[in-house]
């Protein structure tokens, strides 16, 4: 060893390591909450941990109240977009294009609904408690409560859905609740 010379370049790499190392320990505890044991594990707001919904917002909702609500709403919007489509009939400047491309619509919005009736009764009939369906432009989503699909009733609301439809496989969404 060289008279002189304390750290070489080796020790002073080693160095900066540690001192990164150290850096990042201290940095990550800053940021990461205390009461977090598990980098990703999910808390409750404000609540018990026996609840069964968790208030994420500022009303907690079960799967019962949001397949009630859904239906409501989907009832409601369907009904305002016929009532529109028919203030749009009565108009007399209307040409017969218009008008004929107006009944279209509310043909297809009842073929919708027939659709989506059908589908959540056989749905029901083959042991779902609560289903929801939603027949849009892009697709079809299918809201089922279930603790988890098995893949003989994904395959049984698949054939359900496209038995109904004439939607493809790739355009329909399965979505269970708990």
């Amino acid at each position: 060893m060289k008279k002189g010379k304390v750290f070489g370049k080796g020790q002073i790499a080693v160095g900066v390591m540690v001192v990164a190392l150290a850096a990042a320990i201290w940095l990550n505890a800053k940021y990461l909450p205390s009461s977090t044991k598990y980098l990703g594990e999910a808390s409750y707001v404000s609540g018990t941990a026996e609840e069964e919904a968790v208030q994420t917002g500022a009303k907690a909702e079960t799967s019962e109240d949001y397949f009630t609500t859904a239906k409501k709403e989907r009832d409601k919007a369907r009904e305002e977009a016929c009532e529109t489509i028919e203030e749009v009939l009565k108009d007399s400047k209307l040409s017969e294009k218009d008008k004929a491309s107006a009944l279209a619509k509310i043909e297809e919005i009842g073929g919708r609904i027939e659709s989506e009736s059908n589908i959540e009764a056989l749905l029901k009939a083959k042991g779902f408690k609560k289903v929801l369906a939603v027949i849009s432009d892009s697709g079809i989503s299918i809201v089922v409560k279930s603790e988890g699909l098995t893949s003989a009733q994904t395959l049984q609301i698949q054939d359900i859905v496209t038995n109904e439809t004439n939607i493809t496989l790739g355009k329909i969404k399965i979505i269970p609740i708990v």
